[in-house]
């Protein structure tokens, strides 16, 4: 597989800022979830489109709006489906059914592209998936009950969602560059997720200014430079690598909680860390 080591350097520094979203997360945790996915592409928004009038960049066509915009819907569907999906079933059943992301890419390449997945891909994305279980064996709720399987179902959703995000992302960035490509998506996915907010009666005023500090942190860190940073590397990385390379983040996201917020770190969420880390090396390595 061949692409610019750029990509890949840049693919790797997003996949460390996104992987402290958890701990942005945990930090406003007076926030309530659908107001924090909300802020969270509000505040990123209000970076890029300042920078993107400022430097006057070319409109797209309607066909490049629609798929951006599509994106966006993928993308609003991932965060609120994700985390609609922990009311009903255990963190570590929602973070290894969600990290099936792949799966649906080789799924969707296949139905809708034509292309067979590569042996090492299926391979790759066993392995990574054998990790993440692993990592979240100790509190694995799979299949018990059918309250459980609605969140498991709705993480499923997400996964799914991730992989449209990324399909139709990568499809965008062929011919539109990132700026453009997130100014457009971007916005269109804030307004998205006004609907759960709404839906909920969440409240997005009124928080501690501790808690907007977090926000603040959360839309610019693994927002604006982990899924920008995704976003850029789809211009030449396929969209599975990129997909695989996000399963890293739960691995990242234990190493940040151990290191900040002195939780646990256990010898499966090591040996699953290494196995993901193995998986996607496989998968880029010629």
């Amino acid at each position: 597989m061949k692409a610019e080591k750029k990509q890949y350097l840049i693919l790797f520094i997003s996949v460390i800022s996104v992987s402290t979203a958890a701990i942005w997360i945990k930090l406003a945790n007076d926030v309530p979830s659908p107001s924090i996915a909300f802020w969270r592409m509000f505040i990123s928004s209000t970076f890029i489109i300042p920078v993107y009038f400022k430097k006057r960049l070319k409109l797209l066509d309607k066909k490049e709006i629609l798929l951006s915009i599509f994106s966006g819907f993928f993308l609003a569907g991932d965060f609120a489906l994700w985390t609609l999906s922990l009311k009903f079933t255990s963190v570590a059943s929602s973070v290894v059914l969600v990290s099936i992301s792949p799966l649906f890419i080789m799924l969707f390449s296949f139905i809708f592209l034509g292309k067979k997945p590569r042996a090492k891909d299926v391979v790759s994305v066993s392995i990574a998936i054998a990790g993440i279980f692993l990592i979240g064996s100790s509190d694995l709720s799979l299949i018990f009950g059918v309250e459980n399987l609605t969140g498991d179902l709705l993480a499923s959703l997400a996964a799914a969602s991730i992989a449209g995000y990324l399909m139709v992302g990568q499809k965008v960035r062929q011919n539109v560059g990132t700026l453009n490509y997130i100014s457009i998506l971007y916005p269109a996915t804030t307004i998205f997720l006004l609907l759960p907010v709404l839906f909920t009666k969440s409240s997005l005023l009124g928080f501690s200014g501790n808690d907007y500090l977090y926000l603040a942190g959360l839309g610019i860190i693994p927002q604006l430079v982990g899924h920008t940073g995704f976003n850029y590397a789809l211009k030449k990385v396929p969209a599975f690598v990129v997909s695989l390379s996000i399963l890293f983040e739960p691995v990242l996201s234990i190493i940040w909680a151990f290191l900040l917020l002195s939780e646990g770190l256990t010898i499966k969420q090591i040996a699953g860390g290494i196995l993901v880390l193995f998986a996607l090396y496989n998968s880029i390595k010629e």
